[in-house]
């Protein structure tokens, strides 16, 4: 079904009324496609075929893009690039600046390697005398009673969780995009299940017009069926509407809010119906272990214990070792000399209960990210679960879409048959019926899909086309 641009049609007298629902009734009856259409007044509808494979509905005012495939394929949404998505660039900057964090912790314990140089003067005996230097100085730090080694392993840690997070994020986002794309064509087929049902209500309507004029029915009964096609007219219009909205979602999505997709392709999603469910209990386990924010608040808690000894050193003495060669004064030979050796040690004696206010806090922390940990696991297993329910749920679905189907094919047969015989029938309710189990195969085979998609992240795995086709 392409969609084009409204079109204003206005019904201006009974013949053309007659015509046009003679029109509407065979195109009805052949399944064509149809346009799209708005007035301020409730316009003629069309009908449109609900059996194409490829969801290339085009929306009101849609410009052409140069950016987007065309075709926009599942597999080209999925792989477009993931910096376009802000929640997976923040999660990549967090990562960063925890890295760096790493390297200045582990700069700040190498060796030290200065050029120091003064020109100045002094008071001395009496008289003002020159007080130059220019000296090289190396320092390191030698021993804290592993202080500096358990902050660096505490911060690594923690650059470590944030990798977690960014494929985590990374995996969100696809999921999104399949949402999304899945979104678009979803709302094509809805448009095309209530713009049959607008006309059917409309022929419906318009053969009690011929009947209210002739007196045949009341104007209750023709009032009724008028605000029957006006209900369906706005339901129709909202799907007209949910097409654009959801090719603008889409489009936001991959950065690109200028460039709505046209044509999508209908994926191809045959290899999920070979997958089997394991039992439960083993979806939780891998969860268990291999979920990544599961992964990461893990890692977090080892940060925090590492920071606990860390703060436990802290109290502790530290030694270092300087050295000075130079002109270390304007008077080396008579009292600084040339060179300096110093071996010096820091021991903190008291600090008004300092010390044991940041172990407590460096306690708690562990406490709270033990308690993250445990509520988070607690939450993954009744997600594996509800998602494990609603795949083994699906496929009851299917079987009931598939009687659906069965039956409305045949009532449709049934109803066709009745009208090239001229009997009563509502061959148009039967092709909406069509249209209806036709677009609830297609959702219930597209939340298969992202069910399955939103399992594998739950475990630890990335979104994998190829196990789909």
């Amino acid at each position: 079904m392409i969609m084009g641009f409204y079109q204003n049609i206005i019904v201006a007298d009974h013949l053309k009324l007659k015509l046009s629902t003679l029109c509407l009734a065979m195109t009805v009856c052949m399944a064509a496609p149809s346009a799209m259409a708005e007035d301020q007044a409730a316009p003629q509808p069309q009908s449109a075929d609900a059996s194409s494979q490829q969801a290339d509905a085009k929306p009101v005012s849609l410009q052409p893009q140069n950016t987007l495939p065309e075709p926009l394929t599942l597999e080209s949404v999925v792989e477009l690039p993931h910096n376009v998505s802000p929640q997976v660039l923040l999660s990549k900057a967090k990562q960063q600046e925890a890295f760096a964090k790493y390297q200045q912790q582990k700069a700040d314990d190498g060796v030290e390697l200065d050029l120091m140089g003064r020109i100045g003067w002094r008071e001395y005996a009496d008289h003002t005398e020159d007080n130059h230097l220019l000296a090289l100085h190396v320092g390191k730090q030698l021993y804290d009673f592993g202080k500096t080694e358990a902050s660096q392993a505490s911060q690594l840690n923690l650059s470590d969780a944030e990798s977690e997070l960014l494929q985590d994020q990374s995996i969100q986002f696809q999921l999104r995009l399949m949402q999304s794309f899945f979104n678009v064509i979803l709302a094509d087929y809805q448009y095309r299940v209530d713009n049959e049902d607008m006309a059917t209500v409309y022929v419906t309507m318009d053969k009690a017009r011929d009947r209210h004029e002739l007196g045949q029915i009341s104007d209750v009964e023709f009032s009724r069926l008028e605000a029957d096609y006006e209900k369906s007219y706005v339901k129709r219009m909202k799907a007209e509407f949910d097409q654009r909205q959801t090719r603008t979602s889409l489009a936001n999505l991959v950065g690109q809010p200028q460039n709505l997709p046209d044509k999508l392709t209908f994926p191809n999603l045959k290899g999920l119906l070979a997958r089997n469910l394991k039992p439960l209990e083993e979806y939780q386990k891998e969860a268990l272990e291999n979920n990544l924010q599961l992964k990461s608040m893990k890692l977090k808690l080892k940060a925090a214990n590492y920071q606990l000894e860390s703060q436990d050193a802290d109290d502790k003495p530290s030694f270092r070792v300087d050295a000075w060669g130079g002109k270390l004064s304007t008077y080396e030979y008579q009292r600084e000399g040339r060179w300096r050796f110093d071996l010096s040690m820091d021991y903190p004696l008291y600090d008004s209960g300092s010390q044991s206010a940041k172990m407590s806090q460096a306690r708690a922390k562990i406490q709270q990210a033990q308690a993250e940990l445990k509520a988070m696991e607690q939450s993954l297993r009744d997600q594996v679960a509800e998602i494990y329910f609603k795949l083994q749920l699906n496929k009851a679905q299917r079987k009931q879409n598939a009687a659906f189907s069965n039956y409305a094919d045949l009532y449709l047969d049934y109803s066709r048959g009745l009208y090239e015989n001229e009997a009563k029938t509502d061959l148009g309710d039967s092709m909406v019926r069509l249209s209806e189990a036709s677009y609830q195969n297609i959702m219930t085979t597209f939340q298969y899909t992202l069910d399955w998609a939103k399992l594998d992240y739950l475990t630890g795995k990335p979104v994998d086309l190829d196990k789909y086709r």
